[in-house]
């Protein structure tokens, strides 16, 4: 039961959303062989944006001061990892069925690392807000977006397994951020702690209070 609310209580719209237009953008990679290398890492990127709205909690201030903790919460909230994970292995499966000769085992490297680089973001940033999501997402993304966007950094660093590229292969990336990311999280659960200012707040404040009705 504490499991499908805590799972109701996510941002499906954004991860839906972000997962959907991510399929678009990998479907036409999969259609047009020439702009695959080109339209997989901004799906990735979009896909790592889905996973960041995975740990949004709008009630996060009573959410916080219950007896769950942040470790299982965020192991149920892993759970949703599952939809942008989905999407991007639908979106590779297209292209197989296209006849893409890509190196599948760096493609599925790269998309694990992409999500798990969104989520990781997401707990750090949960620690100091109950909706780490837009912020996580747009930073990972434009971090995602760099060697496109700037060719000095295409030279050094490669996000995407694109045959006959310099610079440093995608694989040895991504298992460095997927260890990083895993550093990360255990940090972010293992540190965090309630605001302040809530620490200051008598328990029987952060309680519900009732109207006493008196006898007659």
């Amino acid at each position: 039961m504490m499991t499908g609310a805590v799972l109701r209580a996510g941002a499906w719209p954004a991860v839906a959303g972000l997962s959907g237009v991510a399929v678009v953008v990998g479907g036409c990679g999969a259609a047009f062989p020439a702009a695959a290398t080109m339209l997989f890492p901004i799906c990735f990127a979009l896909l790592a944006a889905a996973a960041a709205f995975t740990l949004d909690e709008p009630a996060s201030l009573v959410v916080d001061v219950t007896p769950t903790g942040p470790v299982r919460r965020t192991q149920i909230r892993a759970v949703a990892l599952l939809a942008p994970l989905a999407a991007g292995a639908l979106v590779l499966l297209a292209a197989a069925l296209r006849g893409q000769a890509l190196p599948w085992a760096a493609a599925g490297l790269a998309l694990a690392g992409n999500i798990l680089l969104g989520f990781a973001a997401a707990c750090v940033a949960r620690t100091r807000t109950g909706e780490p999501g837009a912020a996580a997402g747009t930073a990972v993304v434009l971090v995602l977006m760099a060697p496109a966007l700037v060719p000095h950094v295409a030279r050094w660093v490669r996000t995407f397994p694109a045959p006959g590229a310099g610079g440093l292969s995608s694989d040895t990336v991504w298992w460095t951020v997927l260890a990083v990311c895993a550093v990360a999280i255990a940090v972010s659960l293992g540190g965090r702690s309630l605001p302040s200012w809530m620490s200051t707040v008598p328990i029987s404040r952060r309680r519900r209070s009732y109207p006493t009705v008196q006898p007659p």
